[in-house]
């Protein structure tokens, strides 16, 4: 009996060790695969952020938008050696950021295990119009339905902040990319040349909109008020600051080549004017993009531009004319 108790003893030990190097080593490649997963997690987060970067620059500056792409990669924590690859695609509508990283094991070496290569890519996309230009979101969109916060839209504090302002251009004329037109040199109704009212009436608001811009939100659907009156002074006043402030930030921008946050890049609500009559309401219709050569007399020469709207929300039911919503990540 004295033999026995002893015999069973020593199976339970052995039986005990056994269950114990199992525990450690599952253990010890548990700690493996969680120093894989952080890794992973790293390399996705850069190249989500460098493809988003990169795709602003679209579908106008591939180049910049690479460049860009590669250097918030690298501000995310990658090196340039674990950039594989920053491809726009053929139509300058999407830009691949892709990364690896050489990961070695520690644990899993008494395995056989030495290193582990992790792979990783993210694709930008500028496909749809913007629904809404500025103000604060949350949650996603896919091209449906979005979740808003509470957001009350103000101009900017410094020039060029934001790029809505308050010209509204007629909805139902044909602008094409890259044309030359002079703005704000006709009546659209009695007493109106094309200015809307963001925010609140008066020439000090409209002055301090062209030159630092409004926040929004500006929704399409959304109805605005007229802001009568020519408005040469705040007119010139503030779209001159975005011209001085532009020789700063952005001196050899041209309409073709220019920054994403260049002051001269205006965004512009589409309206359906019908010959309003003093101050009067109006239906915003969608977006348009110009590039602002000069202002004289209360007339703006520019170019309409192909370009992507910051802080706005992209919706595929949302009417294309020149302007490209925020970019969204498509995989």
């Amino acid at each position: 009996m004295k033999s026995r108790s002893w015999g069973a003893k020593g199976q339970t030990a052995v039986i005990f060790t056994l269950v114990l190097v199992t525990l450690l080593g599952a253990t010890a490649l548990g700690t493996d695969v969680a120093v894989m997963y952080a890794n992973w997690s790293e390399l996705q987060k850069a190249v989500d952020a460098a493809a988003l970067a990169g795709a602003n620059f679209l579908p106008n500056d591939p180049a910049s938008a690479q460049s860009t792409a590669t250097q918030y990669a690298e501000m995310n924590g990658l090196s340039q050696s674990e950039i594989t690859a920053t491809q726009v695609s053929p139509n300058d509508q999407q830009i691949t950021v892709s990364a690896s990283r050489v990961v070695p094991y520690f644990f899993g070496r008494v395995l056989g295990l030495t290193t582990q290569l992790i792979s990783v890519s993210a694709t930008a996309a500028i496909p749809y119009s913007p629904s809404t230009i500025g103000g604060a979101y949350e949650g996603t969109n896919s091209g449906g339905g979005t979740t808003t916060s509470s957001y009350t839209g103000q101009y900017g504090t410094s020039t060029g902040q934001y790029g809505l302002v308050p010209i509204g251009l007629d909805y139902n004329t044909t602008y094409t990319n890259g044309e030359s037109m002079t703005l704000h040199d006709t009546q659209v109704g009695a007493g109106n040349w094309g200015t809307v009212e963001l925010g609140s009436p008066g020439g000090s608001t409209l002055r301090s909109n062209l030159a630092n811009g409004y926040s929004g939100p500006i929704s399409v659907g959304d109805w605005i008020n007229t802001e009568p009156g020519q408005a040469i002074g705040p007119v010139d006043q503030g779209l001159t600051d975005r011209l001085n402030a532009a020789q700063q930030t952005d001196p050899s921008g041209t309409f073709s080549s220019h920054s994403s946050n260049d002051p001269r890049v205006l965004f512009l609500p589409l309206v359906n004017w019908e010959s309003p009559n003093g101050r009067a309401a109006v239906q915003v219709m969608g977006f348009v993009a110009v590039w602002l050569d000069g202002v004289s007399g209360g007339d703006l020469q520019v170019h309409f531009i192909t370009q992507v709207a910051p802080d706005s929300l992209p919706n595929a039911n949302a009417p294309y004319s020149n302007v490209r919503g925020a970019p969204i990540l498509i995989k």
